[in-house]
């Protein structure tokens, strides 16, 4: 691993040891705007012309600049429906400037309020990137979670095997799991603690999230597949701020999250913080089949027992901003813990009432910004995750559906043989992860610019069996396995000069080590292995005007098998020593229409064709007992995703819709899998289709409130559970159709300096019966109310 790493640290303090020499040398800038009432404005935009520096106001109108470019500085004020006001400064060494102004309404809606106050999301949509980026700060005011939030954007399905804290499945245009790989910030989800899963991060404390589909930029630095997933938390200014969220309802379902940011003093230190708890008992209704007293199996309807969840965790990030040494250097530390009980199967045909899974991780991450001087800027991440995962498995017990004990598992009512699965486990799996991110980028001039990524990651994983039956010797020592993978890529970006065309040219450079020995009944057997692969791709974007956009993209994708699918998750997925990297073709064309400067409405539509050539791709199989991660040789996705949206001209009814179409099937001519070919790849939704409606009543009982109600609606087409061609037509072997609606409404309330909201949700309002992840049934009706402040 060191002679991997010593290249990079080198290069890294060659660039940063003379920033480090450098003084202390800023100034402050100070303001508060308001409208021409007087009255505050917060969200309003204040960028620093020339450097992209910029904060934003709070809720009373105030902001704060920390810059260490000196000299006369020349702000773009801009909010939405106001002219963008323009301000110079002249700044010196130390000074404190205090400057207030005075936005005019937009009467006419002058074309550079649009363009001035473009956000982040805006620049990434309009980009050649193909993303799709979905602002939280409506969303956080609902109930749903953020696995429920992702399955509103077209061609994106998260399925999970149950209610909260039960295991999801994320599958983008057709591939799945890590295929997809999914970040915080630009680093691994499960590095920064988050290894439960996508769908139960709290969305309180997620700001947007972009959806790269097919073509993975550069600077993440990541051997995806099929795209990646990046949240994006709250950066914002050094204004004190902060957040607050509870939820509770259906199921014994508690859900609270807290966020905020300080600035210490007023040479930039400041601190950032969240911490979250969620808990559940999940003791939903579920059909199942149940022996009477001749053995005949009926169906019953019973509530869940065994199938709680809690989870809990925080963060804080210490660090200083806007020095001549750096844009910015913090250190994050963060710890959580997940404790889920496992009530059945994979396909709810046999029922568990003790086994349960149990995770601590903890970690600390530090970061080094710095633009070191008008072309060349660095972006370097460090950090350390350890994370152990218990699995247990010793009761003696055999359970019913109804929750009680009927007999052990040597079919005696004594207590004897341990192990609801068949034999007595208490497995602990322990991971060691150091990894790095490190990111140069080059401005050769205004059109042009180079970027250079370097991503290694070192896994020492230890499994410890620590049951040992009565009167049986201990057992051997744990032998250790170990993953590093590093993966390099340069990317050139070049934009024409009416910025009608943007071209990003790109290449990886993929490497994996293995160390692992298989275990067998005779001696053990070394899986040692290196694997070394190229890719690259090209991503372009045509923007005829401000109406059509049109984009198309192709990436030659390589990906790494992870930790978790070599050696297994510690729970009921076993290792698979032999799986090997997965390669993909991946196209993507794209078409988008707006036309919010030719009407008084607002609305568009988009539609993208993609396709998925995949080869030895992987896949999670198994029995009813145990699954593990294969190769299929051969398989290819290819479809369809059509969006859009409308607005009134009053901007208070709202509707937006996607449908999506995917044709995924194995193409394997040789293998265990060749019998199948033509088949649709199993277990995986084919046709689904999302449609929301909002309707806003601004100012219903004050002038500052506002009342919204929202109805979504989600269907899914029937699908197979396993191989279309065994020729099984029951039902337990089809996934039946769903269609599903949630019904709610949010009022904020009039209170003065917060922004505070009460919501209320009906969930699965007809009461469905929904199916999900192998025919495992998810909750039905469910009524939550949340309570939600930012200040």
């Amino acid at each position: 691993m060191l002679r991997y790493l010593i290249p990079i640290l080198v290069i890294v303090l060659h660039f940063s040891s003379p920033a480090l020499r450098a003084q202390n040398n800023t100034g402050t800038i100070e303001g508060k705007i308001t409208n021409v009432n007087g009255e505050p404005l917060m969200g309003i935009n204040i960028l620093v012309e020339g450097n992209h520096k910029g904060t934003t106001t709070n809720f009373d109108g105030i902001f704060t600049l920390n810059l260490s470019h000196l000299g006369e500085i020349k702000l773009a004020v801009s909010g939405i429906g106001f002219i963008t006001q323009r301000v110079k400064v002249d700044l010196k060494q130390g000074d404190r400037i205090v400057i207030n102004i005075l936005m005019q309404d937009d009467v006419q809606g002058l074309e550079e309020i649009v363009l001035v106050s473009k956000n982040e999301s805006t620049k990434l949509r309009e980009s050649a990137k193909a993303v799709s980026v979905l602002e939280t700060k409506e969303l956080k005011l609902q109930t749903s979670n953020l696995g429920e939030v992702l399955t509103t954007i077209a061609g994106v399905n998260v399925r999970t095997g149950g209610g909260l804290g039960s295991e999801s499945r994320f599958s983008l245009n057709g591939l799945t799991d890590d295929q997809i790989r999914f970040m915080m910030d630009g680093i691994p989800l499960d590095l920064m603690g988050y290894s439960a899963g996508i769908a139960n991060v709290p969305i309180n404390l997620i700001e947007r999230i972009e959806i790269y589909k097919g073509v993975v930029p550069v600077a993440f630095g990541a051997d995806a597949l099929g795209g990646a997933v990046n949240l994006v938390t709250p950066k914002g200014s050094l204004n004190n701020r902060g957040s607050f969220s509870y939820q509770t309802g259906s199921f014994g379902t508690h859900r609270l999250a807290l966020n905020g940011a300080t600035a210490l003093n007023n040479s930039g230190l400041f601190l950032r913080g969240s911490a979250y708890y969620d808990a559940a008992k999940n003791n939903y209704k579920v059909d199942v089949e149940v022996p009477d007293e001749q053995g005949r199996l009926n169906e019953v309807t019973v509530p869940r027992f065994h199938d709680a969840y809690n989870a809990r965790g925080a963060r804080a990030t210490l660090g200083i901003k806007d020095k001549d040494w750096a844009d910015e250097v913090s250190l994050e530390v963060f710890g959580n813990q997940y404790e889920k009980e496992i009530q059945n199967n994979n396909v709810m045909s046999i029922v568990y009432g003790e086994i349960k899974s149990e995770e601590d991780n903890y970690g600390v991450l530090g970061r080094y910004k710095n633009k070191m001087n008008t072309k060349l800027s660095l972006d370097a991440s460090v950090g350390y995750t350890h994370r152990e995962i218990q699995f247990t498995d010793i009761s003696s017990y055999i359970y019913t559906w109804y929750g009680d004990r009927v007999r052990d598992n040597n079919g005696d009512i004594r207590e004897s043989t341990p192990g609801e699965l068949g034999s007595a486990t208490d497995l602990l799996t322990a991971d060691q992860n150091i990894y790095g991110r490190f990111i140069l980028k080059y401005k050769l001039d205004d059109q042009q610019n180079f970027s250079f990524s370097s991503s290694p990651t070192y896994t020492d994983r230890d499994v410890d069996q620590r049951y040992i039956p009565e009167g049986q010797p201990e057992a051997p020592a744990t032998i250790n396995r170990t993953v590093f993978t590093w993966v390099n890529g340069l990317e050139y970006n070049w934009k024409s000069a009416n910025n009608k065309i943007e071209n990003s040219l790109f290449v990886k450079d993929y490497i994996q080590n293995v160390q692992a020995i298989k275990e067998t009944s005779a001696l053990p057997i070394n899986r040692d292995r290196e694997s070394h692969n190229l890719g690259f791709g090209n991503a372009l974007r045509y923007k005829l005007n401000e109406q059509w956009l049109f984009k198309t993209s192709y990436e030659w994708a390589a990906r790494l098998p992870t930790a978790d699918e070599i050696f297994g998750n510690g729970r009921l997925i076993v290792p698979n020593l032999d799986l090997k990297p997965e390669r993909s073709h991946n196209v993507n064309l794209e078409v988008n229409y707006n036309n919010k400067l030719s009407s008084a409405t607002d609305w568009g539509i988009g539609m993208t064709g993609f396709l998925r050539r995949t080869e030895q791709l992987i896949l999670l199989l198994g029995n009813d007992e145990a699954f593990s991660y294969q190769n299929v040789f051969s398989a290819v996705s290819q479809g369809i995703e059509a969006t859009g949206f409308w607005k009134s001209e009053n901007k208070r009814l709202g509707v937006e819709a996607n449908v999506t179409w995917q044709d995924f099937r194995n193409q394997s001519k040789e293998g265990e899998f060749k019998n199948y070919k033509g088949d649709r790849i199993s277990n995986r939704p084919y046709l689904f289709a999302n449609a929301t409606i909002n309707y806003r009543f601004p100012k219903l009982f004050k002038s500052a409130d506002d009342f919204n109600i929202f109805l979504g609606n989600r269907y899914v087409h029937e699908f197979y559970r396993g191989w279309e061609s065994v020729g099984l037509k029951e039902f337990k072997d089809k996934i039946p159709s769903q269609f599903v609606q949630n019904l709610g409404f949010t009022y904020k309330l009039p209170i003065k300096n917060s922004n505070t909201a009460l919501t209320s949700e009906i969930q699965n309002i007809t009461n469905e019966k929904v199916y999900d992840f192998f025919g495992v049934q998810k909750p039905g009706r469910a009524f939550y109310i949340k309570l939600t402040t930012q200040f």
